[in-house]
């Protein structure tokens, strides 16, 4: 199986059965992918806001579980703004607490946007590593 095969069953296993009742290596790509796309394409500001953000208390165990030790660590620079215990899962909430702090920390996203959008790991050769290692044909 290859790495877009991979994420595809991941998302659609995630979808049909919800997080708590997939597979570890479906959660970790499903995460992955969630926040990769959401900070590419609109920075961790985007991540938190979208639904996607209901996965980013699992970030950085996703990222870690792959190797991607350095990402996982900017991300967790970004879930720290929320204080001691990370960004709520319920979207609602999360936007709301956003909302309180994005402003003044602005410049500090744009940075950790663009720590992580440089991908100081290599993010392709460690997922592709980690889907041979789970993902069978």
């Amino acid at each position: 199986m290859n790495l877009d095969q991979a994420f595809d069953l991941s998302l659609m296993e995630l979808e049909s059965k919800g997080f708590e009742n997939i597979r570890e290596p479906e959660r970790v790509l499903a995460t992955i992918w969630a926040v990769e796309a959401e900070v590419n394409n609109g920075g961790f500001n985007q991540f938190f806001y979208n639904a996607a953000g209901d996965l980013s208390f699992y970030a950085v165990k996703a990222l870690s579980s792959v190797g991607a030790n350095q990402m996982a660590q900017i991300t967790q620079k970004a879930l720290d703004l929320f204080g001691d215990e990370g960004p709520p899962i319920d979207r609602d909430l999360r936007v709301s607490k956003l909302t309180e702090f994005e402003d003044e920390n602005e410049n500090y996203l744009d940075k950790l946007d663009y720590e992580f959008t440089e991908y100081p790991d290599n993010l392709i050769d460690l997922l592709d590593v980690y889907v041979e290692k789970h993902f069978k044909c």
